[in-house]
């Protein structure tokens, strides 16, 4: 009999180890909501969305990726008109993005522009929403269109940047024709539910502006996005060096720059 207990305690301590050792909703490398986010995470926040791809508002326009190839879709001149909604009650919330609008003016050389509307019909709403998570439209669709910042996305400067590159025509950089010779989707790896975000989109959609395949991109996925709990990529760069410089969101790439000024033919 102490043979039994012995043996059926070392079971539950084996149990109960690897249950622990198992990353879980409150692991730091796998957070399951935005309201479990912090920069230390490994996991963007504009990678936790239940939208289309994670953060993209359906629908989209035709031919629309890597960048939108229809100029309806794009703001005319480069200006963006741009509004705050009342829930951006900080003022140091107002300052993340209005820093991030001017990085974009200097980057660019003011090729893109960001104004305060006053009365312009096609615009963009800021809004801060807690119980959401952070995602724009592609490009330009005409009258109010929002983007949503959660408190998490306001703490990551690239993430502020990546949904405004959204709301600037373009979707993301691992969904080019051309992903397949640059990274290894790990499809076994990825949620059954979000494996539809790593479709890999016809090359007769896509225009990536003359421009390489881009490891550095504010728009790439991080190397776990949307992975279930066993702790493994879901993405893996052919060339090993870029395993840990894809998902960063520190700000926009060079090639990212490229893309707008040829876009925007500056």
């Amino acid at each position: 009999m102490k043979g039994v207990v012995t043996s059926v305690c070392l079971c539950l301590a084996a149990l109960a180890s690897l249950v622990l050792a198992a990353p879980g909703p409150t692991d730091p490398t796998f957070p399951r909501t935005g309201q479990e986010w912090t920069p230390e995470y490994l996991m963007n926040p504009d990678e936790l969305g239940d939208y289309f791809e994670g953060d993209i508002q359906l629908p989209l326009p035709p031919r629309a990726t890597n960048g939108m190839l229809d100029e309806k879709y794009r703001w005319t001149d480069g200006k963006v008109y741009y509004k705050f909604d009342p829930t951006f009650r900080l003022t140091w919330h107002r300052k993340k993005v209005i820093a991030a609008m001017d990085k974009y003016e200097e980057l660019t050389n003011n090729c893109i522009t960001f104004h305060e509307r006053t009365d312009e019909k096609d615009y963009i709403l800021f809004i801060l929403r807690s119980e959401d998570t952070c995602h724009s439209a592609v490009g330009r669709r005409g009258g109010k269109q929002n983007i949503v910042y959660t408190r998490e996305c306001i703490k990551s400067k690239g993430s502020i940047m990546h949904q405004m590159y959204h709301a600037l025509g373009f979707e993301h950089e691992q969904s080019r024709s051309d992903r397949d010779e640059y990274v290894t989707i790990m499809w076994d790896n990825i949620e059954f539910e979000k494996k539809k975000n790593f479709e890999k989109k016809d090359s007769d959609t896509v225009t990536p502006f003359g421009e390489a395949y881009d490891y550095g991109s504010v728009m790439h996925y991080g190397r776990d996005a949307f992975a279930t709990n066993n702790g493994k990529d879901t993405i893996v760069t052919k060339d090993p060096a870029y395993q840990g410089v894809i998902g960063q969101r520190k700000g926009l790439s060079d090639v990212d720059i490229r893309k707008l000024l040829k876009m925007y033919k500056c």
